[in-house]
C-alpha cells in the first residue's frame, strides 16, 4: 500500500468532531426556539400563569396578565410562597391546600375569590399541576377571571326570574279572561253557566284517575268550564224552550262547537282550549261533529269532556225533560262504552261514580 492509500485518522475525527458541533447547534438553536415561544405564550397569555418551586412554595414567576389583574409588582410575588401574598392570603391556597397539592400534584378552584391589591373583589378558576423540569419539581397555576362570567349568570337569573314573572302573569290573565267568559255566559244563560262548572268538575276527576299531568288537568278544567261559549250565538229562547228542539233549531245548536273554536281560536293559551271546545261533540267512531273526527284524531282532553257531558246532560234537569238520573247517565256510557266513547276513559268515569261515590254538586 502507498503512503496516499493510507487512511486519515485525523481526517475522521475533525469530521466527527464538526457534526457533532453541528448537532450540539442545532439542538442548542431548537431549544432557544422553543423556550422563545413558550415564554411568548407565558407573556401574552389572556389567563393568570404563575410558576411555583414544589420544595419551598415560592413563587418563581409570573406572567404581565395576572400582575396587570392583581394589581401587585413583579418583585411582589418573586421568591414569596403563595399564601404570604396579599391576593391569596384568605383563600383556600393555604399550606394545607399545598401540601395536598405536592401528594396528588394536581388541585382545581372552580371558585376561587381573589383580591386585587386596591380592593377589587374576582372569583376564578384555579388550575394547578406538578411537573418535573430538569430535576426540579415545578408547580403551574393557571388562573382565569370568571367574574364576567358570574355577571351574565347572575344577569340570566334575574332576566328569567323576570320572565317567569311575565308569564305567570300573562297566564294569570288568561285564566281571568277564561273566567270572565264563563262568568259573562252565566248572566245570559244559568242552566249552561251550572252544566259547564259541573262538566269541569267532573273532567277533571276522570283526568286525575288516568293519570294525566297536572298541566293537562288545569287546561281541561279551563276548557270544560267554557266548552259550550259557543251557545252565546244561539237565542235564549231556543236555549230554554220547554220541548224538544225542531230539527232546525238543533242544527242551530250543533254550531256551537265550532262558533266556540271560532272565537277563541286566535287566543294564544298555554293549552289547546281552542280544539278541546272544537273537539267535545266529536266522537270516536266520526259520527259527532262538526268534523266527523275519530279515535286518536281527537285530544284525550276532548274525549274525557264528551263523557261528563253525556253524563251530567242526562242526570240533570233539562228545560224539555226532567232528570234522567246518574243511574240511567251511566248505563248509557257503558252501552256506549268503545262505541262512540272512549273506553278508557268511560271506564275511569265510572270508578269514580261507583267506587269514590263522586256525585254532582248543585
Amino acid at each position: 500500500m502507498s503512503p496516499s492509500q493510507v487512511p486519515d485518522a485525523s481526517s475522521d475525527v475533525t469530521k466527527n468532531d464538526a457534526y457533532q458541533l453541528d448537532n450540539k447547534a442545532a439542538i442548542d438553536k431548537a431549544l432557544r426556539i422553543s423556550e422563545m415561544r413558550y415564554r411568548r405564550l407565558f407573556e401574552t397569555a389572556q389567563d393568570g400563569i404563575m410558576l411555583i418551586n414544589a420544595d419551598t412554595a415560592q413563587i418563581e414567576d409570573i406572567n404581565p396578565f395576572l400582575i396587570n389583574m392583581l394589581g401587585y409588582t413583579y418583585t411582589e410575588f418573586l421568591g414569596k410562597k403563595i399564601w404570604e401574598v396579599g391576593a391569596f392570603k384568605d383563600t383556600a391556597l393555604n399550606k394545607e391546600a399545598f401540601k395536598e397539592l405536592q401528594d396528588k400534584r394536581y388541585i382545581r378552584y372552580d371558585d376561587l375569590p381573589l383580591v386585587a391589591k386596591d380592593g377589587r373583589h374576582f372569583s376564578v378558576e384555579f388550575v394547578s399541576n406538578a411537573y418535573d423540569c430538569e430535576g426540579i419539581q415545578v408547580i403551574q397555576c393557571n388562573i382565569r377571571d370568571n367574574t364576567d362570567r358570574h355577571l351574565v349568570e347572575l344577569a340570566l337569573i334575574e332576566s328569567n326570574l323576570k320572565l317567569s314573572e311575565y308569564y305567570l302573569n300573562l297566564r294569570k290573565s288568561l285564566e281571568q279572561t277564561i273566567q270572565i267568559i264563563a262568568a259573562t255566559i252565566s248572566e245570559r244563560d244559568s242552566y249552561t253557566a251550572g252544566h259547564q262548572m259541573r262538566v269541569a268538575d267532573l273532567s277533571s276527576k276522570i283526568a286525575k284517575e288516568l293519570d294525566l299531568s297536572e298541566e293537562q288537568i288545569h287546561g281541561l278544567h279551563l276548557a270544560a268550564s267554557i266548552h259550550d261559549l259557543g251557545k252565546i250565538s244561539i237565542p235564549a229562547e231556543i236555549l230554554s224552550k220547554p220541548r224538544r228542539l225542531t230539527e232546525l233549531e238543533y242544527s242551530l245548536i250543533k254550531e256551537h262547537a265550532e262558533t266556540g273554536f271560532n272565537i277563541l281560536k286566535e287566543v294564544s293559551f298555554p293549552w289547546p282550549i281552542a280544539q278541546i271546545i272544537h273537539e267535545h261533540h266529536e266522537r270516536i267512531d266520526g259520527s259527532g261533529y262538526p268534523r266527523g273526527l275519530k279515535g286518536d284524531q281527537l285530544l284525550i282532553e276532548s274525549k274525557i269532556i264528551a263523557v261528563a257531558d253525556v253524563v251530567e246532560a242526562m242526570a240533570s234537569h233539562r228545560p224539555y225533560r226532567p232528570a234522567l238520573g246518574i243511574d240511567a247517565a251511566l248505563h248509557e256510557i257503558t252501552r256506549q262504552s268503545g262505541l262512540t266513547l272512549d273506553a278508557t276513559v268511560v271506564d275511569a268515569c265510572l270508578r269514580i261514580f261507583n267506587d269514590q261515590r263522586y256525585q254532582f254538586e248543585d
